[in-house]
Order: structure tokens, then sequence, then C-alpha cells
């Protein structure tokens, strides 16, 4: 009778399963579940090239080394759309104050735009990343760094994979959100902004306005100048 082997054969193999999932879930572990965080950008129609709020979803989360995803959406139904004149160093930016001294470590990680249905408007970029004497860390997307994106352009979410240092004394106490661009160069929250604003129209109609005096004024001296000179020739 082969039943004792049939059973110590199979008592096996669900060892050998046991083992090999407890091996595969050490080699890839599950993929964390990002946290969801609705910001307020205020009223919309505003045409800006600089916008900060707050949050404080992280608070109380120690510095440990582990992976943090978030997904920064906007109220009301909000947008931002990146027009033609927003510069190309437009950059996200989130800061992490902690209660810690001194430089408590730096935030890795990538990120990227979404647009309205969640699906990326471009590939992950590197996050640039900088740490304050003061406790504090930040954490920068630059989309158009990708080549991918076409303005003008509008974006709903804004996902980061982040990897917190490993600082486990230290913890987060607050957070800020930002949206920058360089002076004059400004991006709008919609609804209710232009389809497209493009760069420097004022002062290339100034240029082209001082152009076409100089040019009238020029032709006026060099008709003056004929004048005396055939004056003096009669």
């Amino acid at each position: 009778m082969k039943t004792p082997q049939v059973f110590s054969d199979l008592t096996r193999s669900k060892h050998a399963l046991a083992t090999g999932l407890i091996v595969c879930g050490a080699l890839f572990p599950p993929a964390a579940r990002a946290i969801a965080i609705s910001l307020d950008l205020g009223p919309s129609g505003k045409i800006t090239s600089e916008l900060n709020t707050s949050f404080n979803t992280l608070n109380g989360v120690a510095l440990a080394g582990q992976n943090v995803s978030l997904d920064f959406t906007f109220t009301n139904a909000e947008f931002v759309r990146l027009f033609t004149a927003t510069s190309e160093s437009f950059s996200t930016l989130i800061s992490l104050q902690t209660d810690g001294t001194g430089l408590v470590g730096f935030l890795d990680g990538t990120g990227f735009l979404a647009d309205q249905s969640n699906n990326p408007l471009h590939s992950p970029q590197t996050l640039g990343s900088a740490s304050g004497g003061n406790g504090s860390m930040l954490a920068g997307l630059f989309p158009f760094f990708s080549n991918e994106l076409q303005q003008p352009v509008d974006f709903y979410d804004v996902h980061f994979d982040l990897t917190l240092p490993v600082n486990s004394s230290v913890s987060i106490t607050g957070a800020q959100f930002a949206l920058n661009s360089e002076p004059h160069h400004p991006f709008g929250i919609g609804p209710g902004v232009p389809a497209d604003i493009l760069p420097d129209t004022g002062s290339t109609f100034l240029l082209l306005s001082f152009g076409l005096l100089v040019l009238v004024v020029g032709r006026m001296l060099v008709a003056g100048w004929l004048n005396r000179v055939l004056r003096a020739c009669g």
C-alpha cells in the first residue's frame, strides 16, 4: 500500500510551495499602496508663478528607510494648466519638516504628473533632493526634464514614490506642497483659465513697436537731411 509514500510526497510539496512563496515574497514584496492626499489650491481661475499649501498626512511617521507612495489630487475638480509660457524649470515640490536638528537625511525617489484618468503624462523622473540644517527635507519633480510634455498641458494628479532616510529617532511633524515657475512664466489653476498663454507677448509687441518707431524716425531724419542738402545746392 503506497498511501504513506503519497502522503509524504504531498507534505514535501506543500513545504516546498510554502518555502517558495516566502522566498518570492522576500524578493518581490508587494507594492505599497499610495497614500491619497487631496489638496486645496485655492480659488480657480488663478494665474500665478508660485503656489504653496500644507498637509499633515505624514505627521508622526518615523524615518526608518521605508518606501512611501503619495498621490496628490486637487479639491473642487481643479487642475493645473502648464501654458506655453510656463518655464521649463517648473517644479512640484514637497518639503517635510521633522523634529530632528541639523541634517536628518535625504529623500530619494521618482515622480510623475497624471491626467484626469490618472494616466501618467510622462515617464517617472528622478527627484531632486535637498536637506536643511533645521531638520527639513525637500524633494522636487521637474516634469519638463522628461522632454515628453507638449504645452499647454493639464495635470490633475502628482505622484511621488519616496524612500525616506534611516533616522528612526526622528519623525515628520509637518509638510508643504508647492508649485513653482519662474517669474513672468505663469501656470494656471483651472477651470476658468485661458486655453494658453504665449511667452513674452507683451515684450515682443513693445520691441516691435520700438523697432517701427526707430525706422520711422530714421526715415524722417534722412528726409530732412536730404531737403537741407538740396536747398544748399539750389
